[in-house]
């Protein structure tokens, strides 16, 4: 299993191929070409940036309504949702997936905010809730 000292210099980037037309990416996407398609690490870089994402509130992630209606649920037969962002966790996956967010912000929001891909993000259960249901936006 990927630790958080396999994410040491990891550098957060995007690949122009899943850049969409208005500039949206996964967060998934971010993690896979940050790590360079290398899953496990992958899935570790994704719950990192969940994790900061959620504890900073950024308030630019977005989902299309088919997208919100099928996490949704997710969440009402499965808690781990939203409960289970260890690094190793394919939970990670499914929520990074459906996680939009525009590239240059989020590139952007990371600097600003000084990510660290090896310290750990572990927002309270409370707070990925709130995150979740009333700050990602549906569109």
């Amino acid at each position: 299993m990927t630790t958080l000292e396999d994410l040491i210099g990891t550098e957060v980037k995007g690949s122009p191929d899943h850049v969409d037309e208005d500039g949206y990416i996964s967060i998934w996407n971010v993690a896979a070409d940050s790590c360079e398609g290398d899953q496990d690490k992958a899935r570790a870089l994704a719950a990192q940036l969940l994790g900061f994402l959620c504890k900073k509130s950024c308030d630019f992630v977005v989902m299309s309504s088919t997208d919100a209606e099928y996490l949704d649920e997710w969440l009402e037969r499965d808690k781990k949702l939203l409960n289970d962002w260890n690094l190793g966790s394919e939970t990670v996956d499914v929520l990074s997936q459906h996680a939009q967010v525009p590239y240059k912000a989020l590139i952007d929001f990371l600097s600003n905010n000084k990510f660290n891909p090896k310290t750990k993000h572990s927002p309270k259960r409370a707070d990925r809730a709130e995150w979740f249901q009333n700050v990602w936006n549906v569109g």
